[in-house]
């Protein structure tokens, strides 16, 4: 409970004890007593939030001239029990380093699968575009009272090694797709650079608008591919490219 609540405590015990001595408060004050209390105590926070789980994922990105840097997807499974609207930020920070990235309502990616809300980002990435600490990370949540919760996670040694990129060729309304990576998409960008749609590649080769989509395959102004293994924690992304 907060201070402003323990004043108010304080205020409507002294007035139950003038009350008490007075004997004078009578049916309809001890109404509006038992009101005033409902309404100061009922306006403390139930709570702070959590993180659940975490799910995330290091990438490796297209440079140019031909050199690649790393990012970071990551999403974190939140509950608050005054609601999620009430979330006001979310941190990924490297303590070793004081590096961080601050997300809030505006810049998160919210995702809702069943009654879980995944809040977070798929593009996570140093402004020197550096490699990424390999110590541990802390992720931490925090709502408009400034409660907070948190979760750590930790990007092994073993995979400093850049990984080899997906390769993805677009030629007449077709896709043909180079992969090693278990799990395989297929993303279409709008103008803006937003996503329009992203799908699973059940076949390596096939017609865009079948994959995609009537719609968003015509919308399409660039696509990529994106291969991962989510066991490792590890993905890549190809080039963008504008479907000829």
């Amino acid at each position: 409970m907060n201070a402003s609540a323990n004043r108010a405590s304080s205020r409507l015990r002294g007035s139950a004890d003038a009350a008490a001595r007075g004997r004078s408060l009578g049916a309809a004050g001890a109404c509006l007593f038992a009101l005033a209390a409902l309404f100061l105590f009922g306006a403390c926070t139930s709570g702070p939030p959590e993180i659940l789980r975490l799910e995330w994922t290091l990438d490796s990105r297209p440079g140019e001239g031909g050199s690649g840097y790393e990012s970071l997807t990551l999403f974190a499974n939140v509950r608050d029990p005054d609601g999620i609207d009430d979330l006001e930020a979310l941190w990924v920070l490297d303590d070793s380093s004081e590096r961080y990235w601050s997300l809030g309502p505006s810049s998160w990616v919210k995702k809702n699968s069943g009654d879980d809300v995944w809040i977070g980002s798929s593009n996570l990435c140093l402004p020197d575009r550096s490699p990424l600490s390999r110590r541990p990370w802390r992720v931490v949540v925090s709502d408009l009272s400034g409660n907070r919760g948190s979760l750590d996670f930790r990007i092994e040694e073993e995979t400093r090694e850049m990984p080899a990129l997906p390769r993805l060729a677009l030629s007449e309304g077709a896709y043909t797709l180079e992969s090693f990576w278990p799990e395989n998409y297929l993303v279409a960008y709008d103008g803006a650079g937003a996503v329009l749609r992203s799908v699973t590649l059940q076949a390596k080769a096939g017609r865009l608008e079948r994959a995609l989509g009537t719609a968003d395959s015509a919308r399409a102004v660039t696509v990529a591919a994106y291969g991962c293994d989510p066991g490792a924690h590890r993905g890549a992304w190809s080039p963008r490219q504008k479907p000829r």
